[in-house]
C-alpha cells in the first residue's frame, strides 16, 4: 500500500476549512425553530453529505413535514451566512504548498455546494487544487464512491494510486468503496467513528508524515 501514490484528495468542511463548529450552529438554530435539538456527533456522523441530504435525514428522523424540512434547509442557510468566518487548521497551509512543490496532484473533494466552496478555493488555495468537486458535480454524493472517482478522473490518475483526507465516516465509507487509501483526521470526530480508515492522524502535523510516507517524499 505504502509508496505508491500519486494524488492527493482533500475533504472541503472539517478539513481544508475549519468550519463544522458553524455549519453545526446552523443546523441547530434552524432545527430548533420547530422544536427540534439535535446534538453536534448526530450531525458530525452525517457530514460529507449535502444539504438536501442531512436535513431530510434529520427531518424523518424527527418527525418534521417536507414543508418543515424545505424551511429548515432555507433558514441554515441563512444562519451559516451569518455565523461563517473562515478559519484553518495549523499547518494545513504549509502541508499543501510542500506537497504543490513537489508537483503532487491534488483536488478537493466536497458534499458542499459550488459556489460556496469555489469562492474559498479562488481565494485562498487556487493554484494548489487542479480539480474541485462538489455535490453538484454529481449525481450520487458521500458515501457514494462517485465524487472520488470524479476527482481522479479529472486529475488523470487511477483511483488506486489516490490518498484521502477525510473527517468524517460518510467520506471515509465514499473513498473506500473507489479503492483509494484513506487518512481521517480527529478535527470533529473521535477516533471510534473513523475506524475505517486506513490511518487516522490527531492533526495535520501527522497527516503529512502519513503522506510523505506514502507518497515517497523524502526529506
Amino acid at each position: 500500500m505504502e509508496m505508491d501514490k500519486k494524488a492527493v484528495l482533500f475533504d472541503f468542511d472539517g478539513v481544508t476549512v475549519k468550519s463544522m463548529e458553524q455549519h453545526f450552529d446552523a443546523w441547530r438554530n434552524a432545527f430548533a425553530e420547530w422544536g427540534v435539538h439535535i446534538t453536534p456527533d448526530e450531525f458530525f456522523l452525517l457530514e460529507g453529505q449535502g444539504i438536501d441530504t442531512i436535513a431530510h435525514y434529520l427531518g424523518k428522523k424527527h418527525g418534521l413535514s417536507e414543508e418543515q424540512v424545505n424551511a429548515v434547509i432555507k433558514r441554515k442557510k441563512n444562519y451559516y451566512n451569518q455565523f461563517m468566518r473562515l478559519e484553518f487548521y495549523e499547518h494545513f497551509h504549509e502541508m499543501i504548498h510542500g506537497l504543490y512543490e513537489k508537483k503532487i496532484p491534488m483536488a478537493v473533494v466536497t458534499g458542499g455546494d459550488r459556489d460556496r466552496v469555489q469562492k474559498v478555493v479562488e481565494t485562498h488555495f487556487d493554484h494548489y487544487f487542479s480539480a474541485v468537486v462538489t455535490i453538484d458535480d454529481v449525481e450520487r454524493g458521500k458515501p457514494h464512491p462517485d465524487p472520488f472517482l470524479k476527482a481522479a478522473q479529472l486529475l488523470n490518475v487511477e483511483p488506486e494510486s489516490c490518498i484521502v483526507v477525510e473527517n468524517a465516516p460518510m467520506g471515509i465509507q465514499g473513498a473506500k468503496a473507489a479503492n483509494m487509501t484513506v487518512i481521517a483526521v480527529t478535527t470533529t470526530l473521535p477516533p471510534k467513528h473513523l475506524k475505517q480508515a486506513d490511518y487516522i492522524a490527531k492533526d495535520f502535523y501527522e497527516v503529512e508524515k502519513y503522506l510523505h510516507r506514502l507518497l515517497g517524499i523524502t526529506g
